[in-house]
């Protein structure tokens, strides 16, 4: 009498989207370097080779991941009010991206991002898509603002100038986990 055992690998379809899901919440828990590819097929309880079917590398899954961590950071789903004062508009960005990177203790950190130098150029597009998209807002913001002072700028202090000083000492107070009470005071005492 022979025994037959049957060894049974999930067959259930797995989308790109719940991959990235998972590797999302590696990244959470565990900091971009635990993802590799064997270790996602595991979480994802997929075979190794249904994974490459998605990812053809693990530089294209890495790649992939970085990316969607950033969109979940600066999707935050929370509504903005673009009608509001630009000092006010600065921090409710720096509250909801800071939610967002909550959920990535030091992804803002370069030496998140360096130990995959090779797959950055990409996800650093996507990086570059979400900061000109706050660039535009803030600029917008800050024009429909009324209580700027009419001589606040000139010709060597512009608006767009100054929303890329704001942003670039935003995304700095993030990275260092400080807050933007500063930064909005200054703000305050150079356009009101």
């Amino acid at each position: 009498m022979f025994i037959l055992e049957v060894i049974s690998v999930n067959n259930v379809v797995t989308s790109k989207e719940a991959i990235l899901q998972a590797c999302r919440k590696m990244v959470s828990e565990e900091g971009l370097q635990a993802i590799n590819m064997r270790g996602v097929a595991r979480r994802c309880d997929v075979a190794l080779g249904s994974l490459y079917n998605y990812f053809p590398s693990k530089e294209d899954l890495v790649t992939s991941t970085i990316e969607s961590v950033w969109r979940d950071i600066f999707h935050t789903g929370s509504k903005c009010k673009t009608d509001m004062p630009f000092p006010d508009y600065v921090n409710w960005i720096f509250e909801n991206v800071k939610k967002g990177a909550e959920q990535y203790p030091n992804f803002f950190t370069a030496h998140s991002i360096s130990f995959a130098s090779n797959a950055v150029s990409r996800a650093r597009k996507t990086m570059e898509q979400y900061f000109s998209h706050m660039r535009e807002g803030l600029l917008q913001v800050l024009k429909a603002d009324q209580h700027v002072r009419q001589d606040a700028f000139s010709d060597t202090f512009t608006q767009p100038a100054f929303v890329d000083f704001v942003l670039r000492s935003l995304l700095s107070a993030l990275a260092e986990e400080e807050n933007c009470s500063v930064l909005s005071e200054m703000i305050r005492r150079s356009i009101y």
